[in-house]
């Protein structure tokens, strides 16, 4: 069975190697934000990760004739990200700590890659509720209000709370049915 993820990179790939300047905007949306965290993390200054990003994109508009020697374009992106935040703390001679918890490049990048994925898998299965559904849930199971104070704040009933919470949970686990650990994680709520 194929992974759709991996179904959608490769078709990405395609496309933005025939030089499709709109799936060259869905990559760059898709992954900007992600890479700009990835890249502060490391020179921990916001212009500078702007920087290290936008040239990383950049690199690969222009080179996008190339990409079928790259086997994931995630990884390769995560890379190339990782690799130009250190050459920008070189140049800076700006100390570069050489301790696990921040620069131990295959661990740290695979751990932050999966966390990182995990929260977009929930987002994304959340942007898909109703508007109400989707409210009651992160108000209840994210911030941790109770029923009444929900009911209050969105003006409806308790009974609505109670039903849209319930509502979203299955939604949720009908979304996330390929994932485990969110079934688990849905049946505790």
């Amino acid at each position: 069975m194929h992974n759709k993820n991996s179904n959608t990179e490769i078709s990405l790939e395609s496309l933005l190697k025939q030089g499709d300047r709109q799936m060259f905007k869905v990559i760059f949306d898709a992954y900007y934000k992600r890479l700009f965290a990835f890249s502060f993390k490391y020179v921990e200054n916001t212009y500078a990760a702007e920087d290290i990003v936008e040239g990383v994109l950049l690199t690969l508009w222009q080179k996008r004739q190339n990409l079928n020697k790259i086997k994931h374009l995630k990884s390769y992106l995560y890379t190339m990200v990782r690799n130009a935040s250190l050459d920008y703390l070189k140049k800076e001679k700006k100390f570069v700590r050489l301790d696990l918890d921040k620069h131990d490049a295959a661990a740290v990048m695979e751990q932050f890659i999966i966390e990182e994925e995990t929260h977009s898998i929930l987002f994304q299965a959340l942007e898909n509720l109703p508007q109400k559904s989707r409210k009651v849930f992160e108000l209840s199971c994210i911030q941790g209000m109770k029923y009444k104070d929900i009911a209050e704040e969105l003006q409806i009933s308790l009974n609505t709370v109670k039903s849209q919470r319930a509502r979203a949970i299955e939604l949720l686990k009908k979304q996330l049915k390929d994932y485990p650990i969110y079934q688990l994680l849905l049946s505790m709520l």
